[in-house]
């Protein structure tokens, strides 16, 4: 038998290709048991239920892992079987299958196949049926790390041209008064211009990255400076948002508050705080809160009802805006659930004194929705999409 390099790396000679053999008849016995088990495990997961949906899809998926788990024990594991198992791995890859879940799947595999060899008393070949799963487990995941190294290296060379380039520009949404429609706020949105062929990018599917590799800050100071170059001598309220990682970092914080004491009008600035940053640690957050407002600065609670924060931090903070989160909102003009945690959180809002901004507007039955129930302020891409600061 030809073992490919990949194999010998476990370990696995002719000796556990004869084991598994022996243990083939016992293991097909099993078969009908075992994928009415595995099926049962798999569906607790949400993306099997969603990939695996019609009578069709999951006959189709049974057959092939029938043929996978047969295959466990065929005693061929050469360069052929090697190259099944990438192309198995590939397929998931394409459908984007977290690989947390092949990892999971195969902790119950081996499970299963232990309990049937120890039940029938045939422990010699533990060690063979654990080389052979780690094997498929190596294969079916290398594309992942392969996908996953390769999107790192492509975002983390993007963000270092962006930064070096001076390519981090503030975008500005505008914010409408929900009464007269129109605009009396700006919120500025980071946009990375690539240096090359000048396409605007979010800074969303960037920032975990960004975040990895030590970056975040450059991004961020590029932000801010370049937001307060062109709002400090403008009477207008403009906002940017902050990350628990800004405001503990006292060397941002105090680059932030030298471009505050630089605005003509410390009143126009909000910053936005997520509302799950509160659980990081509230003390921090309401220090933060303390220290803008001694400036004259305002405080936004982003993404409100998203369900993390407690209403004592709420009250605690007394924030001027509450940003209503937009789940809550894309779905009010069909869900009379969601009109009735709208309506309480401006009923919320007007007892604190704090106005509501609604975000996500982006048909005219929502905008329609959010104004009859009493939301102050209306952002979305029915209204305006952001656009660069010079648009503002």
């Amino acid at each position: 038998m030809q073992i490919t390099t990949l194999v010998h790396n476990y370990g696995f000679t002719e000796e556990d290709a004869f084991k598994l053999r022996e243990i083939r008849p016992l293991l097909v016995l099993e078969i009908d048991r075992f994928i009415q088990e595995f099926y049962l495990f798999v569906f607790r997961f949400e993306h099997a239920k969603k990939f695996i949906q019609s009578p069709e899809a999951q006959a189709k998926h049974q057959q092939e892992v029938t043929k996978w788990f047969k295959s466990l024990f065929g005693g061929a594991y050469g360069k052929f079987y090697i190259l099944k198992l990438k192309r198995i791995s590939e397929a998931h890859v394409n459908i984007g299958l977290p690989a947390h879940y092949v990892n999971a799947a195969f902790s119950f595999v081996r499970r299963f196949i232990k309990e049937v060899l120890i039940d029938n008393g045939r422990l010699c070949a533990l060690g063979a049926v654990d080389k052979i799963i780690d094997i498929n487990l190596d294969v079916l995941t290398i594309s992942y790390q392969e996908e996953e190294q390769s999107k790192l290296i492509h975002e983390v060379v993007f963000l270092r041209k962006s930064i070096k380039a001076s390519a981090i520009t503030p975008y500005a949404q505008p914010i409408y008064n929900s009464r007269s429609l129109l605009p009396e706020k700006n919120e500025c949105l980071m946009r990375l211009i690539d240096p090359l062929n000048k396409e605007v990018h979010s800074i969303l599917p960037y920032l975990e990255t960004s975040k990895k590799v030590k970056l975040y800050r450059a991004l961020m100071q590029q932000m801010v400076q370049k937001s307060f170059a062109f709002f400090s001598t403008k009477a207008v309220d403009f906002s940017l948002n902050l990350s628990y990682e800004d405001i503990t970092d006292e060397p941002f914080v105090a680059e932030l508050f030298s471009y505050i004491d630089g605005h003509m009008a410390p009143k126009h600035i909000i910053f936005e705080i997520v509302e799950s940053d509160f659980i990081q640690d509230f003390a921090v957050v309401d220090s933060f809160a303390k220290k803008i407002r001694a400036k004259g600065c305002k405080l936004a609670i982003d993404d409100f009802g998203s369900g993390f924060s407690s209403m004592h931090h709420v009250l605690a903070l007394k924030p001027e805006y509450i940003k209503i989160d937009g789940s809550l909102i894309k779905h009010l003009d069909t869900s009379s659930q969601s009109r009735t945690v709208v309506r309480n959180i401006v009923n919320m809002a007007q007892e604190l004194g704090a106005k509501t901004i609604a975000e996500y507007i982006h048909n005219e039955a929502i905008l329609r929705q959010a104004q009859a129930l009493g939301v102050d302020y209306l952002q979305g891409f029915h209204l305006a999409k952001p656009a660069p600061l010079e648009n503002a």
